[in-house]
């Protein structure tokens, strides 16, 4: 296995992991593909409502957890970085492999040495 370590966000309390305000703006600004799309669709149907409400509930699906600008602004804004019922944390792995387990929406981060396996002989 390498030397090398890498970082991973997770969300580790129950509820799902989403991203505030302010961490959607960052990533904006970080050139973070389909940030702005999200945080307009965000805007858009939160018209006549609590924009609040609905702000804090974002989040990007297809941008990877390991992702150096997700990671830059979760160090950045700390609690700050998560969603209405998210608390973002940031694991340092071994390996280039992981995988999130969520119950909940509580997540952790699995590595190919955590899993335990049964082999057939």
């Amino acid at each position: 296995m390498s030397n090398i370590k890498y970082e991973v966000v997770y969300n580790a309390c129950f509820g799902g992991f989403s991203l505030s305000e302010e961490a959607m703006l960052m990533l904006v600004e970080l050139g973070v593909q389909g940030a702005q799309k999200e945080l307009d669709f965000w805007i858009e149907g939160s018209k006549g409502k609590s924009y609040k409400l609905y702000s804090f509930h974002m989040s990007i699906r297809d941008l990877p957890r390991h992702d150096k600008r997700l990671i830059q602004v979760v160090k950045k804004l700390g609690h700050k970085a998560g969603g209405a019922h998210a608390k973002l944390e940031i694991a340092e792995i071994s390996g280039n492999r992981y995988r999130i387990s969520e119950y909940d929406g509580s997540e952790n981060v699995i590595e190919p040495d955590d899993d335990e396996w049964t082999v057939i002989e």
